[in-house]
């Protein structure tokens, strides 16, 4: 993509887009920006929002995090909880209720945070088998690798209506379309709406880099940013709750076990219990259940396998 088209691009996000976050939402980035800020901090910029509040306390209490005892306060809660967690989980439900919901084909804003909940929880999950990484810092990274498809949906409604269209014909990537239609695709547009709402750099270069990613390195000598891209891009390759066969598991599986560690459990133990914190996830962020969870899809991978 050369720069005039890049500038084209930034111009119709800005557009069509509301780039300012939440007063809340913005709160919380700039303290954690703020090494000098703590708990109390975070509580008071919390506690002003009593739905946000109430949403955070059904969080900290799902199996995610599988405390025993019931925390009934925000204060408990982040004396218990890793603050870029809480963070983080703010971030995705300000930046998901700022997106459009437009009319383009197979398009609907809510089956792309249910992809993006469920691939969130897969790279948070799998990149806590990894002591050089912030499994937190994964889970937001693959959250917000589709989040610019809802503003470029609307932009361009008639190129997406036949692109999504295409997409599920055929099984092809969604960035092969887009690429092929305007020289430049989802990830690059959602790495700019990341620097413009104030995310650090590695996060912009994560959602970047996640339709291109190859996994052509060493895991046990990877920088963490080699493992951090690779384990969003993996990710990316899960199936959507669009879709009613996995044509991308190979591609999954391939890149599954280029990051496998010693330890690291085969993806059918890795996917009960992911498909376990979705569902409760699902409810605390009010969206519905998945059709299909990734158990249903690899067992309907394998059999297809058996058979052929």
């Amino acid at each position: 993509m050369n720069d005039e088209e890049y500038r084209k691009l930034t111009r119709k996000i800005k557009g069509a887009c509301v780039l300012a976050l939440p007063q809340s939402a913005a709160k919380i980035l700039e303290l954690a920006k703020d090494p000098d800020s703590g708990p109390p901090e975070f509580a008071a910029a919390i506690s002003v929002d009593l739905g946000l509040t109430s949403q955070i306390l059904r969080f900290v209490n799902s199996s995610y995090f599988g405390f025993r005892s019931k925390i009934t306060t925000i204060q408990m809660a982040l004396s218990l909880v890793y603050g870029r967690t809480i963070r983080n989980f703010i971030l995705w439900n300000a930046v998901f209720a700022l997106l459009p919901n437009p009319k383009c084909g197979p398009f609907e804003l809510k089956k792309i945070c249910q992809d993006a909940m469920r691939r969130g929880i897969f790279a948070r999950a799998l990149a806590s088998y990894f002591m050089e990484l912030d499994a937190e810092e994964l889970f937001i990274c693959a959250m917000f690798q589709d989040m610019a498809l809802p503003v470029l949906a609307q932009t361009w409604p008639v190129e997406y209506a036949e692109i999504l269209g295409a997409r599920q014909k055929d099984g092809k990537r969604l960035s092969e379309f887009e690429q092929a239609k305007f020289g430049w695709d989802h990830a690059i547009a959602g790495a700019f709406l990341v620097h413009e709402w104030g995310f650090d750099d590695k996060f912009a270069d994560s959602i970047e880099a996640h339709t291109k990613t190859d996994f052509r390195f060493d895991t046990h000598t990877a920088t963490p940013a080699q493992l951090r891209n690779a384990i969003v891009a993996v990710s990316s390759f899960l199936p959507s709750v669009l879709d009613d066969e996995w044509t991308e598991a190979d591609r999954f599986l391939e890149g599954y076990f280029r990051v496998h560690r010693k330890g690291i459990p085969y993806p059918d133990s890795l996917f009960r219990m992911i498909d376990q914190q979705v569902v409760e996830m699902m409810a605390i962020a009010q969206l519905e259940q998945v059709p299909k969870t990734l158990i249903d899809f690899h067992r309907q991978y394998l059999t297809k396998m058996d058979n052929s």
